[in-house]
């Protein structure tokens, strides 16, 4: 993207960003924290007009809010959120005209219906059986949860599902039923055909009909049917033809959209960490109400809510979005290599909890690459993680490596120029519990002493709140913004 200037839209704002919008379930509280601390310190360390890069860019809440004032440079090493920045600060005038007049359902309506035609031969006997149990759960167990015969018979249908294997036997094994030891027919026709299925498309992802998420999450992160759709609209998106005008921008747009509606129709509960249990009657009430969301409904509200953003918030132009380690893109011969940065903005993890493992599904529907799955004893993850090499390990959730790479993203900063602004946890993160360990009765004094070392001007700004965790529960945290200046 090249120029300047505000993109032109149908409304504007001069202030941050107002927007209900809420990318994905995600861990953290950036959202909030802009409008309430996070503004403030940006608009000390940049001028208006300037370059800010958002090096960890998460749900890009911390860019979308700065877009309308400031060129943005987003990045993640992560490909799904790497996918919604896109979706949310790539844009030149032409495209936000195109916006406009966006017509998703000639884009990928047919291939949408032809991929879930082809899918759905493959278990319509299952599809069946789900349309029928899960009003029928749901009724049960809200009306009359002394008597339960539909939600055992649901359990019954999540146990046969087959398991994404390329063993016929393990798979045959898996599906028989506990009390006869016969096969459950619902789903014979996926699993006579998941072997070769998976053996293929490893091969070659691109085989019709895509797959991957009936594969390895129908019954587990999703219903079937959710999973169904999950896979014809992300084989619509590759169908866009090469040639279409504007085919990447609407790629970026109708992905980001697909990962949003995957993440809100999920029935764990925020993340992909583990599957939630189906065995107190509580649980399954819950995954049943979650599978009997919409995938096609959530889609366009995603799709509505993005557009909606474009045509109210302008953002300045020449914005451009990365997917990369932080060092990578800070490296001297890196991609920042001739910019006039003005502030860097740094958010990373601070627990020791791997976004890759939380979001290893999301990053799995964006790469779409069958993956080979993890065992553990011989058998798949409950997870159903990806092996670990295909998933990202951060050396900010190691406690042996975080404060050299700490080191690293300050200095590298500090040679780019630009100033600096660390957001971090105060009590739970491993940087200050490496510097308690090591005997500072200060840790976050420790925090400052380290950024002096390459910026004469440092400020710690501090604020409680409750912090979301992994989304299940809230937490007192204490948030520390770290402001470094070039000059004192």
């Amino acid at each position: 993207m090249s120029g300047s200037g505000p993109i032109p839209t149908s409304a504007g704002s001069s202030g941050a960003l107002a927007s209900d919008l809420r990318t994905i379930w995600y861990m953290g509280a950036k959202t909030r924290l802009c409008a309430e601390f996070i503004e403030g310190a940006v608009a000390d360390l940049l001028p208006p007009g300037g370059t800010l890069v958002d090096l960890c860019a998460g749900t890009s809440a911390v860019a979308r809010t700065f877009a309308p004032r400031h060129r943005v440079i987003a990045n993640d090493v992560q490909r799904f959120s790497s996918t919604i920045a896109r979706a949310h600060l790539e844009g030149s005038p032409a495209w936000v005209e195109e916006l406009e007049r966006l017509d998703p359902d000639a884009d990928l309506g047919a291939a949408v219906e032809s991929n879930r035609a082809a899918l759905e031969r493959l278990a319509p006997l299952a599809l069946e059986a789900e349309r029928t149990l899960l009003p029928g759960v749901i009724e049960e167990l809200s009306a009359h949860p002394e008597h339960t015969p539909r939600a055992e018979e649901y359990r019954s249908f999540v146990a046969a599902t087959p398991p994404p294997l390329t063993d016929p036997e393990a798979i045959a094994e898996s599906v028989r039923r506990p009390e006869d030891g016969r096969a459950d027919l619902r789903f014979a026709p996926l699993a006579e055909a998941m072997p070769g299925l998976l053996r293929q498309r490893r091969l070659d992802p691109t085989i019709a009909p895509y797959a991957l998420i009936t594969a390895y999450s129908a019954n587990v992160y999703f219903g079937l049917e959710q999973a169904i759709a999950i896979d014809s609209f992300r084989a619509a998106i590759d169908a866009i033809p090469e040639r279409a005008p504007h085919r990447e921008a609407k790629r970026a747009l109708y992905l980001a959209a697909l990962v949003q509606a995957a993440s809100v129709s999920t029935s764990g509960t925020s993340h992909f960490a583990q599957p939630r249990g189906i065995g107190r009657d509580a649980e399954l009430l819950a995954v049943a109400r979650r599978r009997s969301i919409e995938i096609d409904v959530e889609f366009h509200l995603a799709l509505d809510a993005i557009r909606r953003e474009w045509s109210t918030f302008p953002r300045l132009g020449g914005n451009r979005v990365h997917s990369m380690p932080a060092e990578a893109l800070l490296a001297p011969d890196g991609p920042l290599a001739g910019e006039e940065v003005g502030l860097v903005y740094f958010d990373p993890p601070y627990t020791a909890d791997n976004y890759s493992r939380f979001y290893h599904l999301l990053e799995t529907l964006v790469s779409y690459d069958y993956p080979e799955l993890a065992m553990r004893g011989g058998a798949l993850t409950r997870g159903r993680y990806p092996v670990g090499e295909k998933r990202f390990q951060s050396p900010f959730c190691s406690a042996e490596s975080v404060e050299d790479a700490f080191r690293g993203v300050i200095s590298r900063t500090r040679e780019l120029g630009a100033n600096l602004l660390i957001s971090y946890a105060g009590d739970q993160g491993l940087l200050m519990q490496r510097f308690a360990r090591q005997g500072h009765e200060n840790p976050v004094a420790r925090f400052r002493e380290l950024c002096r070392e390459y910026y004469p001007s440092v400020e710690i700004r501090e604020r409680e709140l409750m912090h979301s965790g992994q989304g299940d529960s809230n937490r007192a945290a204490r948030e520390l913004l770290v402001l470094c200046e070039r000059t004192s």
